[in-house]
C-alpha cells in the first residue's frame, strides 16, 4: 500500500514538474523583446538611460529589467556603472532599488 502511495506521489510530482517547465517555455517562446539584447557594456548603459529618460527620469530597478528583457545581474552592474559616473541615483527602499537619473543624464540626446 505505502509502494503505491509512493509511486503515485512521485507521478505527482513529475506532472507538475512537466507542466510547470512547458508553462515556462510556452511563455518565453511567446514573449517578444522590444528590443535585441545590444552588444556590450556601453550599449547596456544607454539603454537603461534611454528607458529612464522615457519613464520621467524614475524607475524600479526589477521594472528595468522586466521592460528591457535583461538579466538581473546586467542590470544590477549596469546600474551601479551608471552610479559610479554620476549618471544615476540608487535609492534602496526595503528591498528594492529606485534608479533615477541625475546631472547631464536627464537631457535627452540631440
Amino acid at each position: 500500500m505505502l509502494g503505491y502511495l509512493l509511486l503515485a506521489l512521485e507521478l505527482a510530482l513529475l506532472a507538475l514538474a512537466t507542466y510547470t517547465g512547458r508553462r515556462r517555455i510556452l511563455k518565453a517562446l511567446n514573449s517578444s523583446p522590444k528590443e535585441e539584447n545590444l552588444d556590450g557594456p556601453a550599449d547596456v548603459d544607454e539603454q537603461i538611460l534611454n528607458y529612464l529618460r522615457a519613464r520621467g527620469g524614475l524607475a524600479y530597478q526589477g521594472d528595468i529589467v522586466k521592460d528591457l528583457y535583461l538579466p538581473k545581474s546586467t542590470v544590477h552592474k549596469a546600474v551601479r556603472r551608471l552610479a559610479e559616473r554620476g549618471l544615476v541615483e540608487v535609492r534602496r527602499q526595503g528591498r528594492i532599488n529606485i534608479v533615477a537619473l541625475r546631472g547631464p543624464a536627464q537631457q535627452q540626446p540631440s
